[in-house]
C-alpha cells in the first residue's frame, strides 16, 4: 500500500498595509473652526436660557404712559425742548421712536460738518431728556414701533399719533399743518416761543443795547431778551451803548413783531 504524500502549501506572510500620510490642518483653518464652535455654543446658550423669547408687542397708549407726546426729529435738533421740560411747563411721556433715533444717528454721521453737529446735538438732547430729574412729571421713553404701511418719517409719526391718540411735538411748520389736517393735536415749539415774546405798546419805555447800525440812515438796532428786533432812530452813533428808548411803532411780520423806537 502506497503512502500518500502530504503536500504542505507554503503560505505567504501577509504584508501590513502602508499607513496613510497624516495631513495636519493649517493655523487659519484651526482658528476658523474654533470661531465657528464658539459661535454655535453661544447661539445654543441663548436658545436654552431664553427658550420663550418673543418679539415685543406693539405699544399702546396705556403701555407708553400718561399723556404721550410723540417727538419729531426737528425738536431734538432744535434743542429747546430740554429747557422747556426743565421749566416744568410740560408734563407727560415724551416718546422717541426708533426710526426717529435712527434718522438722528444718520445725521450725526453725515459728511457735512453742519449736519453732523446738529445730529450730535440731537443725540445729546436725547440723553439729557432720559436722565433729567428736575421735572418728575415728564418721562422719556424710546419705542420700537414702526408703521410698515408708510415710508416717510413724518407720515410714520402722524400715523402713530393717530393710533395712540398722542400729541405730536415739532418745530416743522409743514408737518404741523399735515398733522392738524388729520385731526392730530400738535405742539409747535415755535408757537410757544412767539407766545412768550415780550408784549410792548406804543409809548412804553425800556433800556436796550444798540448792537449794530440799521439799514436806513442814522438807525441803530438792538434786541430784546427774547430776540425781538428793535430799530431805534438816530442811534447809529450809539453802537455798543445801553440807552433808554420809547416805543413809537409796532410792526407785525410773519416771523413775529418788530419794534420801532426813538431815544428818550
Amino acid at each position: 500500500m502506497k503512502k500518500q504524500k502530504t503536500v504542505v502549501e507554503k503560505q505567504e506572510t501577509p504584508v501590513a498595509p502602508t499607513a496613510p500620510s497624516v495631513v495636519r490642518p493649517t493655523t487659519a483653518f484651526t482658528q476658523a473652526l474654533a470661531r465657528e464652535i464658539v459661535k454655535n455654543l453661544t447661539a445654543l446658550s441663548e436658545m436654552t436660557t431664553r427658550p420663550f423669547h418673543r418679539a415685543a408687542a406693539p405699544e399702546t397708549k396705556e403701555s407708553i404712559g400718561e399723556h404721550p407726546i410723540l417727538v419729531d426729529t426737528s425738536v431734538l435738533i432744535d434743542g429747546r425742548i430740554f429747557s422747556i421740560i426743565n421749566s416744568g411747563f410740560l408734563s407727560g411721556t415724551l416718546v422717541i421712536t426708533q426710526f426717529v433715533l435712527t434718522e438722528v444717528q444718520h445725521i450725526a454721521d453725515d459728511a457735512d460738518p453742519m449736519r453732523r453737529a446738529k445730529g450730535r446735538r440731537a443725540l445729546d438732547v436725547i440723553n439729557k431728556l432720559k436722565s433729567q430729574k428736575v421735572n418728575p412729571w415728564a418721562k422719556t421713553k424710546v419705542v420700537t414701533d414702526n408703521p410698515s404701511e408708510v415710508n416717510e418719517v413724518d407720515s410714520k409719526l402722524v400715523s402713530l399719533a393717530k393710533s395712540w391718540g398722542a400729541v405730536l411735538l415739532t418745530v416743522d411748520f409743514n408737518l404741523a399743518h399735515v398733522a392738524r389736517a388729520q385731526n392730530v393735536r400738535v405742539l409747535n415749539v415755535n408757537d410757544l416761543a412767539q407766545a412768550m415774546k415780550v408784549a410792548l405798546v406804543a409809548g412804553e419805555e425800556f433800556a436796550i443795547k444798540i448792537t449794530h447800525e440799521g439799514r436806513e440812515r442814522e438807525q441803530g438796532v438792538g434786541y430784546l431778551a427774547d430776540g425781538t428786533m428793535v430799530v431805534v432812530e438816530n442811534a447809529k452813533g450809539r453802537v455798543g451803548e445801553d440807552i433808554q428808548v420809547v416805543v413809537t411803532k409796532i410792526h407785525q411780520t410773519p416771523a413775529g413783531q418788530l419794534f420801532f423806537a426813538r431815544m428818550k
